[in-house]
């Protein structure tokens, strides 16, 4: 599933650049020079964007969940919500929970439950440098 999102077909317009001043110009300027036999213009290549892929452990019912998202915002929940579940942890106020009831990153449901929280505590389960994959229980060595 995650491949056909990342190769979705789009249109992208053809990009032409003018050989003398180095500027772009339109599809229409181009055929337009052609058809009169210019050579003025050449088409050039479209740049590869980075796809902005981030690989996040989502705290859900089940424990932490890989999960991939290309949206900040989604990332910015992800973290806000661990950072209100630290602060449940520490103080014990579920008011810090009610923003993230029903709400999903990847399609997976924010753990809101807080006595299911405080199982994952106990245990020893929920670690606050968990959001990204790659710092999954502290640091990484080199």
């Amino acid at each position: 599933m995650l491949a056909s999102m990342i190769r979705k077909a789009t249109h992208r317009p053809a990009i032409y650049r003018d050989k003398k001043s180095g500027r772009f110009v339109s599809e229409s300027t181009w055929k337009r020079s052609k058809a009169h036999g210019g050579t003025r213009y050449v088409r050039q290549r479209t740049k590869t964007r980075q796809q902005n892929l981030r690989k996040l452990n989502v705290l859900s019912f089940d424990g932490y969940v890989p999960v991939v998202v290309r949206s900040s915002k989604q990332a910015k929940l992800d973290s806000r919500h661990l950072i209100a579940v630290s602060r449940f942890l520490r103080t014990g106020d579920t008011d810090l929970l009610k923003p993230f009831i029903g709400m999903r990153v990847g399609g997976v449901e924010l753990l809101t439950d807080p006595d299911r929280l405080r199982e994952f505590a106990d245990a020893g389960l929920v670690k606050l440098d968990a959001l990204y994959r790659q710092n999954r229980g502290g640091r990484q060595e080199r």
